[in-house]
């Protein structure tokens, strides 16, 4: 008992004399959100957004700070140096690149925050379409501030259209072998902020290619597994159905990795369906016929988004990822090579399970 004592002592002693720096909320800025921009001749324009105590008052006031220097580190520097506080970075939750420095590749930019521990595992990352600090600037309609509200833009739209897509999952994707990182594109619309679709990228660089927001669900369909979300379907001109998700699976199939690759991609989509003109949704053949029906024309649209995947050489489904897991002696040259060639089968299975209230 006196030695496990001894040691609660000792690491109370250790933790009280490691140096820890405290902070004060009002000696402080607390950035919630940095923007960077391409500035020309190798330089980049940082923009960062804080929070500003204001003397008697709960609430915060809000600041745009900017510089414009080589790196990420000087920018920082240049941007304290304009403050009468430290800028402090623990509580920041976004970090938006605009399309034209995304372009040009993102490593330089986003190491620095992989290294800095004061930065949290929440922390996701955004490309601009146009330039990152109009969206900083933003005076946004909503009581929230630009940074909260592009944090839970994201988080909420992860739930339904955008794949996960924080800090150390990009990274992951960037630094893998058979797999290429995907980010949301966002965009400035009548004074508001939206996501206008899932950016695709070759390693760091942004290919100015992107699916479309109301696609993202077809893309999430094909890369994982979740519940919730939805799906406008067109059966023709002027005619719509929406489906809702209750369940989807995906499942992939790769043989002969090493020679002449083959995959197959199965899906199975669990939906429910409350409202589709000229059927009977009590009648079980009726059902049948929606459900081969909208099998069709999702997957079609599903076989032509891998088409455009492998025409722009990008992996975001991490099939080499995979491929590689399951092939001893993968060699990942030829897949490359190979890729934009290889038969991808999709098969997607639907069951409508539930059709209406009375279910």
């Amino acid at each position: 008992m006196k030695f496990h004592l001894l040691l609660i002592t000792l690491g109370c002693f250790l933790m009280t004399a490691c140096g820890v720096e405290k902070q004060i909320l009002e000696d402080i800025l607390i950035a919630e959100m940095v923007g960077y921009d391409d500035a020309g001749s190798n330089k980049i324009k940082g923009t960062v957004v804080v929070n500003v105590p204001q003397p008697g008052e709960e609430s915060l006031g809000k600041e745009v700070y900017e510089a414009i220097t080589h790196d990420v580190k000087a920018a920082r520097q240049q941007e304290n140096a304009k403050t009468p506080f430290p800028i402090a970075g623990g509580r920041l939750t976004v970090i938006l690149y605009g399309e034209e420095l995304a372009r040009k590749g993102l490593n330089d930019y986003v190491d620095t925050y992989r290294r800095d521990p004061m930065v949290g595992r929440d922390l996701y990352l955004a490309i601009v379409h146009g330039k990152a600090e109009d969206l900083v600037k933003m005076e946004p309609k909503l009581i929230k501030t630009p940074g909260v509200q592009v944090k839970e833009l994201i988080e909420q739209n992860i739930r339904t259209n955008l794949p996960d897509v924080d800090l150390h999952r990009y990274l992951y994707a960037c630094h893998g072998k058979g797999i290429d990182p995907v980010l949301p594109l966002l965009e400035t619309a009548e004074e508001r902020i939206r996501v206008k679709g899932i950016a695709l990228f070759k390693r760091d660089r942004y290919i100015g290619k992107y699916i479309p927001y109301e696609d993202g669900f077809l893309f999430k369909v094909l890369s994982e597994n979740f519940k919730l979300g939805s799906y406008e379907i067109k059966w023709k001109e002027n005619e719509y159905t929406e489906i809702n998700n209750v369940e989807s699976k995906v499942h992939y199939d790769i043989s002969n990795a090493n020679q002449n690759p083959k995959v197959k991609i199965e899906v199975n989509l669990k939906a429910n369906l409350l409202e589709v003109q000229g059927y009977d949704l009590g009648n079980p053949v009726d059902v049948k016929k929606i459900e081969a029906k909208a099998e069709h024309v999702m997957g079609k649209k599903l076989k032509e988004m891998v088409t455009m995947l492998q025409d722009n050489h990008v992996d975001p489904l991490a099939l080499g990822d995979i491929a590689k897991s399951k092939t001893r002696d993968f060699n990942l040259k030829h897949w490359e090579k190979a890729y934009p060639h290889i038969p991808i089968e999709v098969d997607l299975d639907i069951e409508m399970i539930q059709t209406g209230i009375a279910e």
